[in-house]
């Protein structure tokens, strides 16, 4: 899987209101939707897509990523859920498998916040109107869903 897995070309040119045959900014959308996601990913650690990810610790393992799937160490360690991460305690690696399985099961305020920027990005970044061109409405959205402090 990818982020167009989640928000597809079609669906962002759709919410910006452009004719699909029109092709020319087709790169540059894609572009957007990409780091509009990685913006998502990184602002709230809720991996859009399914990956598997080796997180490490000197004494523990802390992994703030959601949401987690599977452990793909062997044996599985004991864990320990808590509310913004989860604690692997005696062990220095873990291997998971971390992400939403499926596009559908993401919380649809993460992609509504993608598409919001993505469209600030398309449309206002000419204009050099908006300093930060990540809305304050987005930020706010996500802030929602951060899993630390």
């Amino acid at each position: 899987m990818s982020y167009l897995s989640v928000i597809s070309l079609e669906r962002a040119k759709n919410y910006l209101r452009i004719d699909s045959a029109l092709t020319e900014d087709d790169n540059e959308i894609t572009s957007m939707i990409n780091a509009a996601l990685r913006y998502v990913e990184k602002r709230t650690n809720h991996l859009v897509y399914a990956r598997e990810a080796t997180y490490s610790g000197a004494c523990q393992v802390k992994v703030y990523d959601y949401p987690n799937n599977s452990i793909t160490t062997d044996p599985a360690p004991w864990l320990v859920e808590r509310t913004m991460y989860t604690i692997f305690p005696d062990v220095k690696t873990v291997d998971l498998n971390v992400g939403y399985e499926t596009p559908d099961l993401v919380p649809d305020e993460l992609i509504q916040a993608a598409l919001q920027m993505i469209k600030v990005w398309y449309y206002e970044s000419e204009k050099q109107v908006n300093s930060t061109l990540i809305p304050e409405s987005v930020k706010e959205a996500l802030d929602v869903y951060r899993r630390f402090i």
